[in-house]
């Protein structure tokens, strides 16, 4: 007796994965033609035709062929106070004004040439305040960064002044080392004179070197009546 021949199902070929393994490649291989306009980046994988063109920065439209005004886009840092903004064909340039540094992020006021004064010949420290009189009061001051000039002086001192002097009853002084290198600005200490005390009240103020000059940021004392004192010299 014969015995019964088996007979197995022959596998057949995934005809289905087989496409989309050929569509794939396809889509991979669809950039290699480079069918984008030269301001565009050919990004395979994506539409019917396997890819998609991505215009470079600086450029839109349908074929990438149209400059974008960098000048006009209200998040463009060169359009704020102190720059000037060119475009130009893919970019744009910055240049600060007068006056105005760039920082990295945008232009920057410069403080040593944004700054208000300080020259009333009475503001310096040989002044004797008028007898009967207790004088006048910074309490006036917007904080802000302050320069001594003309007859007040060319800085503040940096020595105790003595009381009723600069034209107040509490006179202001700095109270440490001036910074030498330009450009830096230091954390220094004013202390207001009352009597025998050269620092019964203080205020804590920023002070910068602009090369041959300094400037403070100063603000309302913290009591009246008290003032900053200005001078040319030590003494």
């Amino acid at each position: 007796m014969r015995s019964a021949k088996l007979v197995f199902p022959v596998r057949g070929i995934d005809v289905s994965a087989y496409r989309v393994t050929q569509v794939k490649i396809a889509q991979k291989n669809a950039c290699i033609k480079k069918p984008c306009p030269s301001n565009a980046i050919c990004q395979a994988g994506f539409s019917s035709e396997g890819y998609r063109c991505v215009c470079v920065p600086g450029y839109t439209g349908e074929d990438c062929a149209e400059d974008i005004d960098e000048c006009g886009l209200i998040n463009n840092n060169c359009t704020k106070g102190g720059a000037n903004c060119t475009n130009t064909v893919g970019s744009f340039n910055c240049t600060c004004q007068t006056n105005y540094f760039w920082n990295g992020a945008g232009c920057e006021a410069d403080d040593c040439s944004n700054y208000s004064t300080l020259s009333d010949a009475d503001r310096k420290r040989t002044h004797v305040t008028p007898k009967n009189s207790e004088g006048v009061c910074d309490d006036w001051l917007p904080e802000g960064w302050y320069r001594f000039v003309g007859a007040a002086g060319t800085k503040m001192p940096t020595t105790p002044v003595h009381r009723f002097r600069c034209n107040t009853a509490f006179p202001g002084w700095l109270k440490g080392a001036e910074p030498t290198v330009a450009n830096v600005e230091v954390s220094r200490l004013v202390c207001f004179t009352r009597g025998a005390n050269n620092c019964a009240f203080s205020k804590q103020i920023v002070m910068k070197n602009c090369g041959s000059y300094f400037i403070y940021k100063l603000g309302k004392p913290p009591i009246c009546k008290s003032r900053y004192c200005g001078t040319d010299v030590d003494k």
